[in-house]
């Protein structure tokens, strides 16, 4: 499954990548996800928690960074994790790029191939839903990670090497310690009642 999600932040591209290849920032942004551990040499360990209805989905995995650029402008991130009760699991190759739109504002794209498997990938069979989701899970992202880019300085949003890693002091959570789930029905109901709303609008 194929991604492509694009937005502007109001912050300089400094700022924004340097929030992008900071795993303990962007992480943090991203709406049911939860940072564990940084494992050095752009790696660290993450879990993300999703509702589906009364399903509570529990992923555990880990990501990477690549490929970043020393003109700030291009970097990969691969992830991937599976549910902790054997249900499915997840794959995303994302690349994203970054364009200084103004003095104040960067574009950021993000192409993403998706894979699922397992029960979860029956949750994600409408592509279209999957879309709307992620579109949804962006939109606070952007929100949040524009946030944090504008509320810290440069200095404490340097990208992540194994001297930073071991500057952090980042341990290994409780693994009963859990962040905010996404609510993956509530973003479906959402979508559909817009796409109820468009069709009815277009007939009218």
């Amino acid at each position: 499954m194929n991604l492509v999600n694009e937005f502007i932040i109001g912050a300089p591209r400094a700022d924004v990548w340097a929030g992008l290849t900071n795993p303990e920032v962007a992480v943090a942004c991203m709406p049911g996800a939860e940072l564990r551990a940084l494992l050095g040499d752009q790696k660290f360990r993450a879990s993300v928690t999703l509702k589906v209805g009364p399903v509570r989905l529990q992923f555990q995995g880990e990501g990477m960074l690549a490929n970043l650029s020393p003109d700030q402008s291009y970097g990969e991130l691969v992830a991937k994790g599976t549910d902790e009760k054997g249900r499915g699991g997840f794959k995303a190759e994302m690349k994203f790029t970054l364009a200084q739109e103004s003095a104040a504002q960067t574009h950021v794209r993000v192409e993403t191939v998706l894979s699922l498997t397992g029960n979860v990938a029956q949750y994600g069979r409408g592509v279209g839903i999957v879309k709307e989701i992620a579109g949804q899970l962006t939109s606070d992202f952007t929100r949040n990670l524009e946030a944090k880019v504008m509320a810290l300085s440069l200095a404490n949003l340097a990208p992540l090497t194994s001297d930073t890693s071991r500057a952090a002091g980042c341990s290994e959570a409780p693994a009963e310690a859990a962040g905010p789930s996404i609510n993956v029905l509530g973003l479906f109901w959402r979508s559909l009642s817009r796409w109820l709303r468009s069709f009815f609008t277009s007939k009218a």
